[in-house]
């Protein structure tokens, strides 16, 4: 019985606690508590409203003023502070109850924009407030009815790519005929009026189950592959050491064929030896009648005639099953390595070379990215005038023999140019050749506005290109002098060059100008994951 009165007595506690965390005025949790000279504690826009205050949120003119509370009459100057000991001591309660992910500070500098006196790190941001918002406005935003209905994110100062840039409206919906996130509005009356459309959470449910399936597939089709090659290589050796057994087995019988006939022939030669001794003239065609008769018996005929068998003949220990197994396994290699395109195997890990970057460019830390900037520096002002051609980067790496492959995402933007640049025979050369006229690009391929051109040596070519490209990918093989451009993600042969290379190849990116913001997006070298050595 203690023990229940007792359990009793701490939830009474503890609700009473909880209550003392909520506004007497909205009965939610405080937002901005200000505590009046009588000691009780409002939320700072809940008492402006009961006062019908102006818009200064310290200083208030006329009155009476009074405390909802407890009624008595406050002084018309009274200047509201924010009761900070008391919000502190609440966001702590609260942050007690967030989950341990939500508790944690992260290492993030954007701070609460809902916090007035003292601002706290912002752990999401809401896109239906524009704000970014504390431990404490996060939890409000999950307990109050009118807030719960609004997205939140995680912590981030670029709100507007989570928004159409047409009608500034959160992206909630998928766009299925043009595979784009977009607004309701889009599909009510936007460019996307009347196409077909699912919740964003549901698409990317069915994208990431898609991704799964996909995998899923491709681990089982190379499963069977290993599989029907392991299986092939078992028959493949039956099949020679079977034809071995049995032509082992020929050879025996050969050869006990071979000792039995030379068993006949020095059965003969003896005979003859003895017919040849004997001085009877009757005798002696007697006996030679019988020998006669005993050769044609044993198909020796009257001729005793030895085979020719050479040592050195190789039509026993070559068959032609072998020469067939070999057959059939050369196919199956050509089918896998030869008739299959295998460029991925040969996919490079490159990095953009910083110093080559015309000074209008900004690669990224990680060497893995260009994009037009709009800012100079003082460097870049005194570099201007050694690079004067195409704003373009050189990629770190060099080739001068082998085969190699790499990709770029160029996803959709309206202008850029990806190519080869061929430098010198010697490093001294090479030195030259970087700092000055290394975007002189001999080889590319180029989009402008929905229009693809490849080029060599000046000679320009239109491509007819029905499906735009979202990655592509250059393919060089040194000693057959090949330079092909692909749509990497579906291997499609765009164009392919006969080159005479003078010199190490050297990769170019060029993202071209960015006019409006239209262009500003990079080029970006794919890098293959967990793969570091090629």
């Amino acid at each position: 019985m203690q023990s229940y009165h007792t359990d009793s007595r701490r939830s009474a506690n503890m609700e009473a606690g909880e209550q003392e965390l909520k506004c007497p005025v909205c009965l939610e949790n405080f937002t901005d508590p200000v505590c009046l000279p009588c000691g009780h504690n409002f939320c700072q826009s809940c008492i402006r409203a009961v006062w019908n205050m102006d818009d200064d949120p310290k200083t208030f003119s006329g009155g009476p003023l009074f405390c909802p509370e407890c009624q008595i009459l406050l002084p018309s100057d009274l200047k509201l502070e924010i009761n900070s000991g008391f919000q502190n001591k609440f966001q702590d309660v609260l942050a007690q109850d967030l989950p341990q992910d939500q508790s944690q500070v992260t290492p993030s500098t954007i701070m609460c924009d809902h916090c007035i006196e003292k601002t706290e790190v912002a752990v999401k941001s809401c896109l239906t407030c524009d704000a970014s918002l504390c431990s404490a406005h996060t939890l409000l935003h999950q307990q109050r009815d009118v807030l719960r209905g609004h997205s939140l994110i995680e912590v981030t100062e670029d709100l507007i790519s989570f928004k159409c840039k047409e009608h500034g409206e959160e992206l909630k919906l998928f766009c299925q005929e043009d595979q784009v996130a977009v607004c309701c509005l889009c599909i009510v009356v936007g460019s996307h009026k009347n196409h077909q459309a699912v919740k964003l959470e549901e698409a990317c449910s069915e994208f990431k189950k898609n991704a799964q399936a996909y995998r899923l597939k491709i681990v089982e089709k190379y499963r069977q592959i290993k599989a029907q090659i392991e299986e092939d290589q078992k028959l493949m050796l039956t099949i020679l050491e079977t034809e071995e057994f049995y032509t082992n087995k020929w050879l025996k019988w050969r050869s006990e064929s071979l000792q039995c006939h030379i068993r006949d022939i020095n059965t003969v030669l003896k005979s003859s030896q003895s017919l040849l001794q004997e001085e009877n003239d009757i005798i002696f065609l007697q006996a030679t009648k019988l020998l006669l008769q005993h050769l044609r018996k044993h198909g020796l005929g009257s001729q005793v005639n030895l085979p020719h068998v050479l040592v050195t003949d190789q039509k026993h220990s070559t068959t032609e099953k072998m020469k067939t197994a070999e057959k059939l396994v050369d196919n199956l290699h050509k089918v896998v390595f030869q008739n299959t395109q295998r460029l991925w195997s040969c996919l490079r890990t490159i990095s953009l070379d910083p110093e080559t970057a015309h000074p209008e460019l900004k690669v990224s830390e990680d060497r893995l990215e260009v994009h037009w900037s709009k800012k100079t520096t003082q460097e870049k002002k005194q570099k201007v005038h050694i690079i004067t051609s195409q704003y373009s980067v050189q990629a770190k790496e060099r080739f001068s023999s082998g085969s190699h492959y790499w990709e770029v995402a160029v996803w959709k933007k309206p202008y850029w140019l990806i190519g080869l640049s061929c430098g010198s025979a010697t490093e001294e050369d090479n030195s030259v050749h970087c700092n000055g006229g290394f975007n002189n690009v001999f080889c590319y391929i180029y989009h402008g506005n929905g229009i693809y051109l490849v080029c060599q040596d000046l000679n320009e070519k239109a491509l007819t290109i029905r499906k735009k490209i979202q990655k592509v990918g250059v393919w060089v093989d040194i000693e057959k002098g090949a330079v092909m451009f692909y749509d990497a993600d579906t291997l499609t042969l765009l164009h392919s060059f006969s080159v005479h290379f003078l010199g190490p190849v050297y990769p170019v990116f060029n993202p071209c100008i960015d006019i409006n913001g239209k262009n500003s997006q990079p080029l970006a070298i794919v890098h293959p994951r967990n793969r570091n050595n090629f």
